[in-house]
């Protein structure tokens, strides 16, 4: 059933065509009628009508005035006008207001069925349409992770265009651009002789870490799993903002997969020269460095981690660091050599120097400071083995070096 609002100031024509209505078409319902533009407004409001029959000339608001007021609400309705001779020109130009048909008076028969049916077609497609409307919007909604996973991967894969990102980024409400880090992690594969369990237990452990790094990294933060089963994080923290929750999601992982991950933290913004790398070009950095990382022995994985966490320590050496993995020091620093072509002191000098690097990036903080806080007892030893990692002394690196040296640690490091 349709439901139908007639406006007019005459009785007499409010009768008759309530009386027309009615004969001529069962599935129409008056609702309502009333005989002012104010009233016809109240009474479209608490009934809802479908149709609103309206005529132009009534107190307080005419029929265009309602239309107007009409149009500023959410309600999907038609309007047909009942006008005079007078008048039927006048209503006829305002085309404006999206009149769906101007009838008139006195209103003849065929012609009102005639509209009567083109108006309730109309309502139907409008029905439909909103209703797929409505479904479409919940399926976003339900699929949207889904949408944002496979929109990023090939955005990091570089396979979209300019207008395909700008349409993509309107449609799934996200802004691309803010991004300034990327987070790339993975676990090893544990080997078994069952191919599909070890593709299913990878699974699992991989979703594990997803849900991980979405429950620890602000909400910001996109978070997906790419073709090569990695999780890729990407916000607008910057490097130092995110290293700060690095530990937490670490141990978080640690706890529900009884494995450290593997992990690269990448920054577009170069802290040494200040350059910019795209999000594209961060993806591809934190792969090959994954695929390094995975290509380690467990033994060469768990060194660096040890040394990484335990670097600042002057006492540090290659026996504290065998005894921890339970080895033998002499088969450590082979499986050291043989993966980073770097005995044990000379790794460990470099991953000293690197922290300096950063800690120098502050203009206020001392070179003897730095040294005491990456774990050389004095500052002459610092500067030494800061020349024979990178060429020249800590001073020179202070007081602007760092661009000369930015191609001198990639080639040692």
């Amino acid at each position: 059933m349709w439901k139908a609002l007639i406006a007019d100031d005459e009785p007499k024509i409010r009768r008759g065509l309530r009386s027309l209505l009615e004969r001529i078409d069962g599935e129409i319902t008056v609702v309502a009628e009333a005989e002012d533009g104010q009233e016809a407004f109240e009474q479209a409001q608490a009934q809802l009508p479908d149709i609103l029959f309206l005529d132009i000339r009534m107190p307080f608001l005419n029929g265009l005035e309602l239309i107007e007021k009409l149009d500023q609400t959410s309600c999907d309705w038609l309007v047909i006008i009942i006008t005079g001779h007078d008048e039927f020109d006048y209503a006829r130009r305002a085309v404006s207001l999206k009149v769906f048909e101007y009838l008139l008076k006195p209103v003849d028969e065929e012609e009102l069925r005639r509209t009567l049916e083109r108006a309730k077609n109309e309502l139907t497609l409008r029905r439909e349409t909103n209703r797929y409307v409505v479904w479409a919007r919940e399926q976003l909604r339900a699929n949207k992770e889904v949408f944002q996973e496979r929109f990023i991967t090939d955005w990091l894969k570089g396979t979209l265009s300019k207008s395909d990102i700008d349409e993509a980024q309107n449609f799934l409400s996200m802004n691309l651009f803010t991004i300034q880090t990327l987070v790339a992690l993975r676990l090893e594969d544990r080997p078994t002789k069952n191919d599909n369990l070890r593709c299913g237990y990878r699974n699992i452990m991989t979703y594990t870490i997803k849900a991980v790094v979405k429950e620890l990294f602000p909400p910001s933060f996109v978070v997906i799993i790419d073709s090569l089963d990695t999780v890729v994080a990407l916000g607008d923290l910057n490097k130092k903002e995110v290293e700060k929750i690095i530990p937490a999601v670490e141990n978080a992982i640690e706890d529900a997969t009884h494995q450290r991950p593997l992990i690269v933290l990448l920054d577009t913004r170069n802290e040494r020269n200040g350059d910019i790398k795209t999000v594209q070009d961060l993806y591809e950095e934190a792969q090959k460095e994954l695929s390094k990382k995975s290509n380690l022995q467990p033994f060469v994985l768990l060194a660096e981690q040890y040394i990484e966490k335990n670097y600042s320590y002057p006492e540090l050496s290659l026996e504290e660091a065998a005894g921890e993995l339970e080895i033998s020091p002499g088969y450590l620093s082979r499986l050291i050599k043989q993966a980073t072509g770097y005995s044990f002191i000379d790794f460990l000098s470099r991953v000293r120097i690197n922290h300096a690097m950063e800690l120098m990036l502050d203009p206020a903080v001392k070179i003897y400071e730095v040294a005491e806080k990456v774990g050389y007892r004095s500052q002459h030893y610092f500067s030494r083995a800061f020349k024979n990692v990178l060429g020249f002394p800590p001073s020179e690196y202070k007081k602007g070096g760092s661009q000369k040296s930015d191609g001198a640690y990639e080639e040692n490091h």
